[in-house]
């Protein structure tokens, strides 16, 4: 499910997702799953076949986002987010899981920037920001700020976002890795050198192999920060909806 960019400016109280039911591959796909994930584990034998929220239908009116969720898994996503995959299954619909992409800027108005590991499964080596994937919860309403608080929690150990001030700013199609992305503006109420201070208790920091904080300023003009390092395609999107959003709502 392709779709255009989307660039919004929604607070999070105003984002309602419900998780509806199990997404099931199609029987050919279904086959494929089984053995394609078990050729991933051979790669990757630390992988887990989590569930994830899979965007089914969405739509943006009076100001708010209702997104219609299902359930989906890891594995259902890695044998499905190949560029050709709807070339070779024109009838078959892909697990298109919803990532989460979080700009966290801090209280000395820097963006706390990481850099993936060589190793990383995805985008090794090429400039991040904080993000993974939606998760199904016990109900089936998902509060989609708490996800990302999620994520802020385990990569960064961040505790600190402010709900009141932070918004949704774009849903994008990520064209690399065939999944829908949302992007959200959260604050911290830390400063930048507390943060990266405080990452390296983080939960999981696997991924990513440096943090770094860059002025806010520089990441919407992209002048000059680590100019010779590769950007992942969230990392420009990002940046493309952050300048929107400041162009609108702020005075740069």
């Amino acid at each position: 499910m392709t779709f255009a960019d989307q660039a919004f400016t929604i607070s999070v109280d105003h984002i309602h997702c419900r998780c509806a039911g199990t997404f099931r591959l199609s029987e050919p796909v279904e086959a494929l799953r089984r053995a394609g994930w078990d050729r991933f584990l051979e790669r990757h034998p630390t992988a887990f076949d989590g569930q994830l929220l899979r965007l089914a239908e969405h739509r943006i009116e009076n100001g708010g986002l209702t997104i219609m969720a299902q359930s989906t898994s890891f594995s259902a996503y890695v044998v499905t987010r190949h560029a050709g995959f709807a070339v070779e299954h024109p009838d078959a619909e892909r697990s298109d899981p919803l990532g989460l992409t979080i700009i966290l800027t801090t209280a000395d108005q820097q963006v706390i920037v990481t850099k993936r590991s060589l190793t990383a499964e995805q985008n090794p080596g090429a400039l991040y920001l904080i993000g993974g994937y939606a998760e199904p919860g016990a109900s089936e309403e998902v509060d989609l700020f708490d996800e990302a608080a999620r994520e802020l929690a385990e990569e960064v150990a961040v505790t600190d976002i402010d709900r009141s001030t932070a918004f949704a700013i774009g849903l994008a199609y990520d064209p690399v890795h065939c999944h829908p992305e949302l992007f959200i503006l959260a604050s911290s109420r830390s400063t930048s050198a507390a943060i990266l201070d405080g990452a390296h208790h983080a939960p999981d920091r696997n991924e990513a192999a440096e943090l770094f904080a860059s002025p806010l300023s520089d990441i919407l003009n992209d002048d000059g920060f680590l100019p010779d390092a590769p950007r992942t395609w969230s990392f420009l999107k990002a940046r493309s909806f952050l300048q929107r959003h400041f162009r609108q709502h702020h005075a740069l």
